[in-house]
């Protein structure tokens, strides 16, 4: 009996011991029990939460422990056991290169996860103020993460003992040929950057471009969403609208009017003389405006006409047009109790003598 327990207790499996590799097992487990706790419990410990108000050491201990998948804790294990024993150098390279893939793999992934709590933060601190930072922040993160495991692939293959200065050189030249074939998809990404980075404008602005108008909804890698005044959505490439004129209506600090007022030529010297006085009375007894000017500007085929500049202290359209239609209605109230009246194409018929022969209305060519 107790020779064969000497001999059970001298057996060598691939040049170890039983109890060495009775001990190896064992710390293995350890390892791989230790890990997995420490995941359970910085998982209960740390928030989820990724607002901009906590603190970011604890939010990217959670982040990580969640981002920690299972393989990468049994290549631990796997990678202990092989540390511990001495194995045949066919499998010693297979757990090698698992392990380095594991590892490589986790390393990208807590790299993102990283990258996705900082940009979560950002957006938390900034969308309020800035909507467009959602659009930059998903372009950057989809440029980051593109470095992130390209770095990480080249560090594996470097691993693995593959020469990887040819696989760069082919990749440059191959890049080259991807970027003529997609140049109008590039053209696209780098006009959204220019977008983002520039902000010409932003989400909730209301613009105009070439025959388009509406409110930006959406800055995307490729094209911008725009929702119009009648209702359907407008998807422009952002290339396209980078090389437009745009008309950005939300950064207007105040409103520029002017409009005229024709009067016909029978109106007296003195009652002509009243109407720019009368206006800038109106206008100044209107709240949130600035009277600018008001002028018997010209004698046109109609009439005198009245120019009359003033600026409505707010962007907002619907503001304007209430102002802009109290105004109308005091100049109407103010030239009904002065007996002024405002003029209308018409076209009158005189003799040599200066006697009228007719009066003709002023007809559309469209009507006649």
């Amino acid at each position: 009996m107790s020779a064969s327990i000497e001999n059970l207790v001298n057996l060598e499996i691939y040049g170890n011991s039983l109890i060495v590799w009775c001990l190896s097992i064992f710390f293995s487990i350890v390892v791989y029990s230790v890990a997995v706790t420490a995941r359970r419990v910085a998982r209960r410990r740390f928030p989820l939460h990724t607002g901009g108000d906590g603190l970011f050491i604890t939010q990217f201990l959670g982040a990580q422990a969640r981002a920690t998948q299972q393989f990468f804790l049994v290549a631990l294990a796997l990678g202990t056991l092989a540390y511990l024993l001495i194995l045949p150098t066919r499998i010693e390279g297979i757990l090698a290169a698992l392990v380095t893939i594991a590892v490589m793999v986790q390393v990208g992934i807590w790299a993102t996860a990283a990258l996705a709590l900082w940009i979560a933060r950002y957006l938390a601190r900034t969308t309020d103020r800035d909507p467009a930072s959602a659009s930059a922040a998903q372009i950057i993160q989809f440029l980051c993460q593109v470095v992130i495991w390209s770095a990480l692939l080249m560090l594996t293959l470097s691993n693995f003992g593959v020469d990887i200065t040819g696989l760069i050189a082919g990749l440059g030249v191959g890049g080259v040929a991807i970027a003529f074939a997609l140049q109008s998809v590039l053209r696209d990404l780098f006009a959204s950057l220019a977008i983002v980075l520039d902000k010409p404008f932003v989400i909730g602005d209301f613009i105009v471009f070439g025959n388009h108008l509406g409110t930006v909804e959406r800055v995307g890698l490729k094209t911008t969403r725009i929702r119009s005044l009648w209702g359907e959505q407008i998807s422009v490439s952002n290339d396209d609208l980078l090389n437009t004129r745009v008309q950005n209506y939300k950064r207007m600090r105040e409103r520029r009017i002017s409009f005229n007022v024709v009067v016909p030529y029978e109106t007296s010297p003195d009652n002509l003389e009243a109407i720019p006085g009368l206006i800038r009375d109106i206008i100044e007894g209107t709240e949130k405006t600035r009277f600018d000017r008001s002028h018997v500007a010209a004698f046109e085929e109609f009439g005198a006409r009245v120019e009359t500049i003033y600026f409505v202290l707010s962007p907002d359209f619907n503001l304007y047009m209430d102002i802009q239609q109290s105004i109308n209605l005091g100049i109407a109230r103010a030239f009904a109790e002065r007996g002024i009246r405002f003029s209308y194409p018409t076209r009158r018929l005189v003799s040599e003598n200066g006697e009228e022969l007719a009066l003709l209305k002023h007809l559309d060519p469209v009507q006649t």
